[in-house]
């Protein structure tokens, strides 16, 4: 991850924390809560299984197993087979599962038609390609099945099952908790602005939790955008209530960047007072109440509040 974030700081002339030109630190998840979709879809007793199979990999949040799970049988238990041959819950090809096969009841042995242990190895498998680093979960994904609309899907059931819940927001979060957070990238105007203390709690709570799950680059809170908005009225960036994103996970924000896409269905999920009234992206599939795409939000992702 420390490559990544390198590269993003040359890539926009980013201002790295010092965390970063030593060591960079490890930051700790939230334990990732159940929505109230995860609540009302996944089968009870398979959250347990997701949650504790997750654990085996640092960084992987059980939501991607749960969705995978999903997508690849609707939560599926028992024996299954593809026309293509893949076989059991979390349809494995028998050679792939041979490879990462890990035994998830403690029996003794790993099958593939077993649903822990087929539950279990594909967190062995994704973690093998390297989904427990935020900036290499896409392609972790991409590794279990080659298909970007695969990953696009199980992003977003994922980001669904476990989005950022108002429990998980710290509404005293401060500047320093960003200035000093190695997974926020910042410009030199967006650092000045934290530390002047002109950004809006709101804003500041949203990035702290977003952080815990993507590595985000800053390119403008205040300082270096324009008063006005492109309708001609006065920007919630002028008063500090809005943020611009222009990165996610090591990748600019594109149509086609999707770890921007889960941030955003994150945050079109969310409640009051933390749900913004602003949402500017590039996903023009994505309708939700103050969202909007437009060719001014094509490479980054808007949060804003207007009052």
């Amino acid at each position: 991850m420390k490559r990544v974030l390198v590269a993003i700081a040359a890539a926009l002339g980013l201002i790295l924390p010092l965390s970063i030109v030593g060591v960079l630190l490890a930051v700790a998840g939230d334990t990732i809560q159940p929505s109230d979709a995860a609540l009302d879809e996944v089968p009870a007793e398979m959250l347990p299984l997701y949650q504790a199979a997750a654990e085996s990999c640092e960084g992987l949040d059980w939501t991607i197993l749960a969705a995978i799970h999903k997508v690849e049988t609707s939560f599926g238990t028992g024996r299954a087979e593809s026309s293509k041959g893949a076989q059991g819950p979390m349809q494995f090809m028998p050679p792939t599962f041979r490879a990462y096969a890990t035994d998830g009841d403690g029996d003794g042995r790993a099958e593939i038609n077993n649903v822990a242990d087929a539950i279990f190895s594909a967190a062995n498998m994704l973690c093998a390609n390297g989904a427990g680093d935020p900036a290499r979960l896409s392609q972790a994904i991409w590794s279990y099945n080659h298909s970007d609309a695969y990953v696009a899907e199980v992003l977003a059931l994922a980001a669904s099952y476990g989005v950022v819940q108002l429990g998980s927001l710290n509404p005293a979060a401060v500047p320093t908790d960003l200035l000093a957070n190695p997974r926020v990238i910042l410009t030199a105007n967006a650092r000045a602005d934290l530390e002047a203390g002109v950004v809006d709690g709101r804003i500041l709570a949203l990035l702290d939790a977003l952080s815990r799950r993507h590595v985000l680059a800053i390119s403008v809170f205040k300082t270096g955008h324009s008063i006005r908005s492109r309708s001609g009225s006065i920007s919630n960036h002028y008063y500090g209530r809005a943020v611009d994103i222009s990165f996610v996970d090591g990748e600019a924000v594109s149509s086609l960047n999707l770890a921007a896409r889960a941030v955003v269905i994150q945050l079109a999920a969310l409640t009051e007072p933390f749900r913004p009234t602003e949402l500017g992206h590039p996903f023009t599939d994505i309708q939700v109440a103050g969202g909007f795409s437009d060719d001014d939000h094509a490479d980054h992702i808007h949060i804003g509040f207007d009052d």
